[in-house]
């Protein structure tokens, strides 16, 4: 209130003395004083208005912070936190916290608008925008791409499941973007098709490497629609043979921890995107060779799968475990209602009437 009261009376300094510049003698002292009053009125008003101008402003202000959501919030705070040469590791609020904490910063600091503005400017001349955040922050497929792109920065940390690992990718851009800068070049898979940085400001890097990520990822319906995302037990399998193979070939191993089989299904798929897809004339068999090192992978992984459901198929026979597909399932229970009888005398009975049609009246023929 006291640079208010300061502010007033150097606006009545400037406008009382305006009759100065008159000869007094010109008006009596009833006339001077109805003048001054007058001046003393109009100036008082006009400083009342302004005041209550400015209030409602903050009002407005205040009122706005509070209605933030909660990214816009730790981004403005992380902002103010960075001017002021401090990190933002520190910070692990609750989502309500962030507005709070800026509210209660504002109210404390002695011209909050001015204060908000230089914010905003830093945040925009610093922090990379939200919009180019949006083609990986709600998929796990690609932040697991951006995060091997970060392993040297992240290498020590540890992220169970998709929103902690999106999360952080996401946040490392948006507050760390010169790691980022510093990281990708180096850390880049030797592509096909590679494309240069242009643009302005950091947003540029973060546009190549999404051009180069989507012009050469794995291709699943051409490349890999042997891939099952719906069969457990043959993600389970291609995940543990990426993790034995030498070097490993699933990427960060103990970095991302999955915790179902739809993550462990995008984590293999990150983990092909990032292997090279340029044919090199030394990979291969002996006898063919011109692979990519992502197209040798598969086709050898493919072969030891084959082998592995032609293997799981003999000891199934030999232990007398037979699975019965989903879509035979209601077929086999019509048939066990109607005969009366268990699911093993419909089956053995089957594999009688077929071998005795399909082996035996052949050899009598």
């Amino acid at each position: 209130m006291n640079r208010r009261i300061d502010t007033f009376y150097e606006v009545l300094d400037v406008s009382l003395p305006v009759f100065d510049d008159y000869d007094r003698s010109n008006f009596d002292d009833a006339s001077i004083r109805y003048a001054n009053s007058k001046t003393l009125r109009f100036v008082t008003d006009k400083f009342i208005r302004a005041c209550r101008r400015d209030h409602r402003n903050l009002e407005r202000f205040f009122e706005a912070l509070r209605q933030m959501n909660t990214e816009d919030a730790r981004a403005l705070l992380y902002s103010k936190n960075l001017m002021d040469g401090r990190g933002v590791d520190n910070i692990g609020f609750d989502d309500d916290d962030y507005k709070n904490s800026l509210v209660s910063y504002f109210q404390d600091h002695p011209e909050p608008l001015i204060e908000f503005n230089q914010i905003i400017e830093y945040k925009i001349n610093n922090l990379l925008p939200e919009s180019y955040l949006d083609w990986f922050k709600d998929n796990l497929r690609h932040s697991l791409f951006l995060a091997y792109l970060l392993r040297d920065y992240i290498q020590y940390n540890a992220y169970k499941g998709r929103d902690e690992l999106i999360n952080a990718v996401a946040d490392i851009l948006r507050y760390d973007t010169h790691e980022f800068i510093s990281l990708w070049r180096n850390n880049i898979p030797k592509y096909e098709r590679r494309i240069s940085p242009f643009g302005d400001f950091q947003a540029k890097h973060i546009v190549c490497v999404k051009a180069r990520y989507f012009k050469n990822c794995l291709d699943i319906t051409k490349d890999a629609k042997w891939i099952d995302a719906t069969n457990t037990e043959q993600i389970e399998w291609i995940y543990e043979y990426l993790r034995a193979k030498n070097p490993q070939q699933i990427i960060l191993d103990r970095v991302f921890i999955p915790k179902n089989i739809e993550e462990k299904y995008e984590l293999i798929l990150a983990s092909l995107d990032v292997l090279s897809n340029v044919e090199n004339a030394d990979i291969g068999t002996k006898k063919n060779k011109g692979f990519s090192e992502r197209s040798y992978t598969l086709y050898s992984m493919k072969k030891a799968w084959d082998g592995q459901k032609h293997y799981s198929k003999k000891k199934q026979v030999e232990n007398g475990s037979i699975k019965i597909y989903k879509k035979n399932q209601d077929k086999l229970k019509a048939i066990m209602k109607q005969k009366g009888s268990t699911a093993n005398q419909v089956i053995n009975d089957s594999i009688e009437q077929m071998y005795e049609r399909l082996i035996v009246e052949k050899t009598d023929a």
